[in-house]
């Protein structure tokens, strides 16, 4: 049976893969060309054009990044403290007198009398399968990536009031027997107790602490971290490690920046939620700790664990530059409130003493020591980075663990979208960072696009040094038509940067909305971005991780579960503009069919050409690339990805279906014969002068490429295979019964 479907599927593949590259029509046509000639290069393409937005949502950091298993880690979640724990104690509470420090308060107290366990379940998947449906029984069971022999760090803070008895460690799930035990008598203060724990078995599990006596005692700071972790036992990791699987793939994308949150406590609904970068440095245990609950049953935890220096060392371990994102001073969820606010205070319905404290109520007011305070930390941060260990923070990141400089050249402002308000304290910013730190970029983020013109025009009379942050996060279609938003702009205005691009496109029907077709269309825009480098200098696809089940948002380019991660069309198109990019654009001369978006680039210093073609038709083309002026052209050689189907995607567990390859292109007398497949994402790169062509950026390996076949198409071949093999067996039925029904009428005339 398996092998009559697969020959099945295997003809319904071939069958459609010739119809899309014929178009339908064998037709001979005159091959269209693209003209590159050196003498059109143009304006220089910005070192800093691909980059990635990382964000805590979705388990994107915390449960993600992150290495540390335990969620809810030191009882700070306010709306259930002992979310993520199994409590079977005499007597258990979360108090918050006496604990490690001012910051890190909460704390789970026990009282056992004879026997008891806490157990944590990691960071659970809330919803069922592509939907948002809340599956408790998901969010309720243990979800720790075990890994068999893997040896995990496990350290919890411990006070002992009177317990008597003995206390034992263990990972709990089918086939992992090993418990450790240990005992807290000498904690009569908060002392942290540390073991090594291995896993015999591969599983989804949970840390478990069982325990054996009478008395009580209290818990707090606890983590389990896989030793094998990124940056575990590296000095300048001093405080966490990370996820390795993860921080490879981002690493091969190639970002040529990262964007994060520079310590904002998300989201910030009063003014003491707008927190500081300095709280999410230095030792674990003194880190603010902050969450966002979507609903009762789904919550996120953000431990600051993954803080500013681990931003700025990751940033340096991967080769990007840095872009911590601050607040203005200003809440960042009351934009609505503040209007309604604005227009009554506008009306005359509020004082001006009514308006001025509401207004000290949702941001710091220049002229007060709030403010002149928030100012300060803006400073810090710069020195922090970049201050050599001379300095008060210089030294700090020295003690931190990362003695040289990490460059600094960025720093992002938000909350624009608060109008007035945003600018008031925006000038003191802008003014204090460029008094300081005249070398420090700053970029303006604007959070709505209607703003932008605003925000634009304002910068451009009183700020023109700054670069404006746009947003293009939009439904399907919508992003090919932003691919020549910046065609016609004004060069002599401000530098752009995109914050954040990504689209959520409407064919398939997987929640993480990522497939060929959506690939296709941020691959289009990209082609705009880099056909308009002169004034676009940064653009970020936003998101970048997120756990299954777990999401926030549909668009990451990297999904994963515990064990596992799926890189998706979107990550792939990403991977190969980011990997192949030249350091000026050409100008060039083409009559390329209609559908097909390209933009072309050349490295200067490295002599490579680089033609990016995406094809959004079900047509294949071949076109002449044409080069003049380029001497000694050879080896050149496409990356592609191309699939039959728009709703082609990636999926966990199941066969790789989209994934760039390579090929060799024939050149003739500086002619290169291009294919270009129907729903592509292509990079033609082409060595010319000294470069052969071995120093190109080489695909990772991948498992095998298997075509894929539509759910629906696979139910339509299962029911044909159905029928085909009842109907079959009805015919072989009753083929044999009329044979046996004349050797019976046969035997009778005998």
């Amino acid at each position: 049976m398996k092998k009559v479907t697969a020959i099945f599927l295997a003809i319904i593949v071939l069958v459609t893969a010739f119809v899309s590259m014929t178009g339908g029509s064998v037709t001979e046509k005159i091959l269209p060309s693209l003209n590159i000639s050196a003498d059109n290069i143009s304006y220089s393409v910005s070192e800093n054009l691909y980059g990635l937005t990382l964000e805590n949502e979705s388990n994107a950091v915390d449960g993600g990044l992150v290495s540390n298993l335990v969620n809810n880690n030191s009882f700070e979640y306010t709306e259930n403290p002992v979310a993520g724990w199994k409590i079977s104690a005499e007597k258990y509470s979360v108090l918050s007198e006496e604990g490690l420090n001012e910051n890190n308060s909460n704390y789970l107290s026990v009282t056992i009398d004879g026997t008891g366990s806490v157990k944590n379940i990691g960071y659970p998947e809330f919803y069922n399968y592509k939907t948002y449906q809340v599956n408790s029984k998901k969010a309720n069971s243990a979800d720790m990536p075990l890994k068999k022999n893997e040896i995990y760090q496990f350290t919890a803070y411990f006070r002992n009031v009177d317990f008597t008895g003995t206390i034992t460690a263990s990972l709990s799930a089918e086939g992992n027997t090993d418990k450790y035990q240990f005992n807290i008598d000498h904690c009569s203060e908060w002392m942290p107790i540390t073991l090594e724990i291995r896993s015999d078995v591969t599983a989804d599990g949970a840390l478990l602490l069982n325990f054996e006596g009478t008395g009580s005692f209290y818990i707090d700071q606890v983590t389990l971290v896989p030793m094998s972790s990124y940056g575990f036992g590296n000095s300048s990791w001093k405080y966490i490690s990370l996820r390795s699987d993860l921080v490879k793939a981002v690493y091969n994308l190639s970002p040529s920046f990262v964007r994060f949150s520079a310590g904002e406590l998300d989201p910030s609904s009063d003014i003491e939620n707008i927190g500081s970068w300095k709280n999410t440095i230095g030792p674990l245990e003194t880190r603010i700790q902050s969450y966002t609950t979507v609903n009762k049953n789904v919550y996120s935890v953000n431990s600051n664990s993954m803080g500013m220096y681990e931003y700025l060392l990751l940033c340096k371990d991967i080769g990007a530059d840095a872009i911590p994102v601050i607040n203005c001073g200003i809440v960042t969820d009351k934009v609505s409130d503040y209007y309604e606010k604005k227009n009554d205070y506008d009306e005359g319905k509020m004082t001006d003493e009514e308006w001025q404290m509401y207004l000290d109520s949702i941001s710091y007011c220049p002229g007060t020591e709030e403010f002149a305070s928030y100012l300060q930390d803006v400073i810090d941060l710069v020195d922090y980075a970049n201050g050599d260990e001379t300095t008060v923070w210089g030294a700090k990141r020295a003690e931190d663990g990362y003695k040289n400089s990490f460059d600094l050249k960025y720093i992002a402002i938000a909350n624009c979208e608060y109008g007035d308000l945003f600018w008031r304290n925006f000038d003191e910013i802008y003014r204090a960072i460029q008094g300081n730190f005249p070398e420090i970029r700053i970029i303006i983020c604007t959070e709505n696009n209607s703003q932008t013109a605003e925000v634009v025009e304002k910068a451009k009379s009183l700020y023109r040094d700054v670069i404006v942050d746009e947003n293009y996060c939009v439904k399907g279609g919508k992003l090919f038509d932003k691919s020549t938003i910046y065609d016609d702009e004004d060069r002599s205005g401000l530098q752009i940067s995109v914050g954040n691009f990504s689209v959520n496109t409407t064919v398939g029907d997987t929640v993480t909305k990522n497939n060929i077709w959506s690939a296709i269309e941020n691959a289009a825009f990209m082609t705009g971005v880099e056909r308009n480098a002169d004034l676009v200098q940064m653009a970020s696809y936003e998101t970048t991780l997120s756990k299954v089940n777990a999401q926030t948002e549909d668009t990451s380019l990297i999904w994963f579960d515990s064990h596992q991660l799926l890189l998706t069309p979107d990550y792939y198109a990403q991977m190969i503009f980011a990997n192949n990019i030249g350091t000026h654009y050409i100008e060039t001369d083409d009559e390329l069919p209609e559908g097909i978006y390209r933009s072309v680039t050349v490295d200067t210093d490295e002599k490579v050409i680089y033609v990016k073609l995406v094809n959004t038709t079900r047509t294949p083309h071949k076109i002449n690339i044409n080069l003049d002026g380029f001497k000694n052209v050879n080896n050149p050689t496409a990356q592609f990805m191309s699939e039959n189907f728009k709703s082609a995607c990636n999926e966990l567990d199941e066969d790789l279906h989209v994934a760039p390859v390579q090929s060799e292109l024939v050149l003739n007398e500086n002619q290169i014969v291009c294919d270009v497949p129907n729903y592509s994402v292509s990079v033609v790169r082409i060595p010319y002068g000294s470069n052969d062509g071995s120093t190109l950026f080489k695909l990772p390996k991948t498992d095998l490429i298997v075509p894929y076949i539509p759910q629906n198409i696979y139910v339509v071949v299962s029911c044909v295979l159905v029928a085909f093999v009842l109907v079959t067996g009805l015919v072989i039925l009753l083929t044999r019964l009329k044979h046996h029904k004349k050797i019976r009428d046969k035997q009778k005339d005998k």
